[in-house]
């Protein structure tokens, strides 16, 4: 995304619901400053994916980053949700910032794969997210694991790679995205160039660009479920020439077919929810009645693909 003439990005929408879906969330279901918001007042942890899943049609799994949570608690998340939604958890930090995936695979995959079975019609892409120190180097160890995890989670994948060394143009991302297309792997794109703009001296954004990844943006898709995390400037109105370049992207992804993942990041993400909102109308979509603003509505759930209505 190199154009930086917004007349290069026209965005004249059609249906494409007929042949595909656009999944839209947040990184997370519930922060204690979404109540009175997306939230009721009286929402708590437990019970605010129910809520959350009344206005979004998905979520990052960040829980399952940092460690796998009981087959019980998984049961209950499936049953919160309505039939059209979607997680899209992480795979253990323990196994995908191993020494050694694949070992690390055949150790701990099992209580992988006894996680996701209450889940697996909930879960719309399984997320590899490696960390900045995985080189271009161990490319044959990456495609040896997403080959383990697809025989062990029979779901779509998508992979993260962090460091710079994948962003060069050159036979190391040639080859990376050769062999994602061949095993039908997603390729993850972190948009952060509004939050590397963003020249606030605030401690959310301060703390977001010490912590968040500085990438080029290369919107490539390999698979069938194109996963973009964005995370943009405190000012909404400063990420708006970034909105319209992923709007003309999403609707050719929805043209071939595809069914991409957008994920709202803000500094802290105590107002992704309203930059979400903005962003869905900035898209000319529409979006329901939050839950906390007094109007519940869920009959409207997941309509977020109105958005290219």
């Amino acid at each position: 995304m190199t154009n930086d003439n917004p007349l290069a990005h026209p965005f004249p929408l059609t249906d494409a619901r007929n042949s595909a879906q656009l999944y839209l969330g947040l990184p997370m279901w519930f922060m204690p400053d979404w109540k009175g918001r997306l939230l009721n007042t009286h929402c708590g942890a437990a019970d605010a994916l129910s809520s959350y899943s009344q206005v979004f049609s998905s979520v990052e799994g960040n829980t399952t980053f940092y460690g796998l949570p009981s087959a019980d608690r998984a049961e209950r998340w499936a049953r919160q949700v309505p039939e059209h939604f979607r997680f899209c958890f992480k795979v253990p930090k323990s196994i995908s910032h191993a020494d050694d995936i694949p070992r690390q695979l055949l150790k701990e995959g099992p209580l992988l794969a006894d996680f996701i079975t209450p889940l697996r019609e909930r879960i719309g892409v399984l997320l590899l997210q490696l960390p900045a120190s995985f080189t271009p180097q161990r490319s044959a160890e990456l495609f040896s694991a997403l080959e383990i995890l697809q025989r062990l989670v029979k779901l779509p994948l998508a992979v993260e790679c962090r460091h710079p060394g994948f962003f060069l143009k050159d036979q190391h991302e040639v080859t990376l995205l050769q062999e994602l297309k061949r095993l039908a792997v997603n390729r993850v794109v972190f948009d952060s160039r509004g939050l590397f703009r963003d020249g606030s001296i605030t401690d959310a954004v301060i703390h977001a660009q010490s912590k968040k990844p500085r990438l080029p943006v290369h919107p490539l898709a390999t698979a069938q479920n194109p996963v973009v995390r964005f995370i943009g400037h405190s000012d909404w109105q400063q990420n708006l020439l970034y909105l319209q370049q992923w709007q003309t992207k999403i609707q050719q992804w929805l043209r071939e077919g595809r069914s991409p993942y957008f994920f709202v990041h803000t500094a802290g993400n105590h107002d992704c929810p309203e930059f979400a909102r903005y962003l869905v109308k900035f898209w000319q979509g529409t979006m329901v009645d939050w839950p906390g603003e007094g109007a519940g509505g869920n009959s409207a759930a997941g309509n977020t693909a109105d958005l290219f209505a």
